[in-house]
């Protein structure tokens, strides 16, 4: 299980490596190409009553997905999502983050992003049926919650409430699920593409660097890695026996000896023999 955790989030940082700073850390990245694993073999998400495809986890209205994390900080975290919305008229949920016990929470209203009851971003530009990359970071220093939109900072506030923090005791987040004190009428059918999660309030210019970096990588499986690796190891090893085997035997021990028979390699294929 060690191995597997340590070469899980060695390939999936491969992706991140050089573009972000020490303010944030991944733990967790959901790459959902037919699956809900966490790349950094964290706990998988749970579904709501959508399906998971090799193009990310559809959903119709509040079939949306749960990320219940140990590890996640329940005041300082960001969180960085590809999605579309088929309906974004009106409010539109995207993340509740007290277990739906109350109407608060990360919305699309009317094409803008939206922290309800707060602030609404001044510029609409999340349309229905395309792409957007949103990005919601709580820095619990400050209490500073800032949203983005493709990379570009749409709203920030000081959160005193606080509003913006987890408050079930499993550290649940909700997402794409209205709450039951508006009926759960706010929601949308979508897509998600891909999720990640931070400890820590990611910078503008780190958003703006997720944004153009794009999708995360999705990672193999760790059996095939260790494999790969562990099968290259073994042939080379095999090769350098063959090799030293099949030297001439010395006139001193000739007859008392007797030669190396040359075994075939599938992946190696030995220098022929000269005498």
């Amino acid at each position: 299980m060690r191995c597997s955790r340590l070469i899980r989030a060695a390939l999936a940082g491969l992706t991140l490596a050089g573009t972000l700073g020490r303010s944030a850390v991944l733990i967790h990245e959901y790459a959902l190409r037919g699956t809900l694993a966490d790349n950094l073999n964290g706990s998988p998400l749970t579904s709501m009553g959508g399906q998971i495809t090799a193009l990310g986890y559809v959903f119709a209205e509040n079939q949306g997905l749960v990320l219940t994390s140990s590890s996640l900080s329940p005041s300082s975290f960001s969180i960085e999502l590809s999605f579309r919305f088929s309906d974004v008229s009106g409010y539109r949920k995207i993340a509740d983050f007290h277990n739906r016990a109350d109407d608060t929470g990360f919305y699309v209203l009317n094409s803008a992003l939206n922290f309800y009851p707060v602030v609404t971003a001044s510029t609409a530009d999340i349309l229905p049926n395309v792409d957007v990359h949103v990005v919601l970071a709580r820095d619990g220093a400050t209490n500073v919650v800032t949203g983005y939109v493709n990379g570009q900072l749409r709203f920030t506030f000081n959160d005193t409430g606080p509003l913006a923090t987890l408050t079930a005791t499993d550290r649940r987040l909700i997402l794409f699920a209205d709450d039951p004190a508006t009926s759960y009428r706010e929601a949308s059918a979508g897509t998600l593409n891909y999720l990640r999660v931070f400890n820590g309030a990611l910078s503008t210019g780190e958003v703006s660097a997720l944004f153009a970096g794009g999708a995360p990588t999705v990672v193999p499986e760790p059996p095939t890695a260790v494999l790969l690796v562990l099968g290259g190891a073994l042939s080379l090893g095999r090769w350098l026996r063959v090799r030293n085997k099949v030297r001439p035997v010395s006139p001193v021990l000739r007859g008392t000896r007797r030669r190396a028979t040359v075994p075939s390699s599938p992946w190696f294929a030995p220098p022929p023999f000269s005498s």
